[in-house]
C-alpha cells in the first residue's frame, strides 16, 4: 500500500517542490510530477532548469523520447497505465488508482486555502486507509 507524504507550512511551495525533486533524486528514486496544467509544468520546468548554481535536476516530459534515462518525469496528465514509484501532486485533485504508487508527495502551503485542501486530502487518503507521514516545515 502506498505511503503518503505531507510537508505542510511550507513557506514557498514551488521552491520546496525543486528541493524534494532533487531530494528523491539524490536518493536514487524516480519522481512523476503532475500538475493541472501545461503551463504549470512549463513554469515548474524552468525552475528546474535554474534551481540553484551548482545543482543539476535532470528532468523531461513523461513519454519523451530521454524519459527512460531521466530520473524526473513531469505530466499534466496521468496516464491510466503508467505505475511509479514516487508521485509529487502538484495538482488540484487526488491522483486515480493510487496504489500504484509507492510513495505520494503533497506539499502544503502556509495559507488558508492550501491548509483546507491540505485537510480534504488528509481525510481522504485516511478513508482509504494509506499510511500517512506528517512532515512540519514551519521551521525550515
Amino acid at each position: 500500500m502506498s505511503r503518503i507524504d505531507f510537508y505542510t507550512k511550507v513557506a514557498d511551495p514551488q521552491g520546496f517542490a525543486c528541493l524534494l525533486a532533487a531530494t528523491v533524486m539524490r536518493k536514487g528514486e524516480r519522481l512523476l510530477i503532475w500538475f493541472d496544467s501545461e503551463q504549470q509544468l512549463e513554469t515548474f520546468s524552468r525552475q528546474l532548469w535554474s534551481f540553484g548554481d551548482t545543482r543539476f535536476v535532470p528532468h523531461c516530459r513523461l513519454g519523451a523520447d530521454e524519459a527512460a534515462d531521466t530520473p524526473i518525469w513531469l505530466t499534466a496528465r496521468l496516464p491510466d497505465t503508467l505505475e511509479h514509484p514516487v508521485l509529487l501532486n502538484l495538482g488540484s485533485h487526488l491522483p486515480e488508482r493510487m496504489e500504484r504508487f509507492e510513495r505520494i508527495l503533497e506539499i502544503v502551503g502556509r495559507d488558508e486555502a492550501s491548509l483546507a485542501t491540505a485537510r480534504q486530502r488528509f481525510k481522504a487518503y485516511r478513508e482509504r486507509g494509506y499510511a500517512i507521514e506528517h512532515h512540519d516545515m514551519s521551521n525550515k
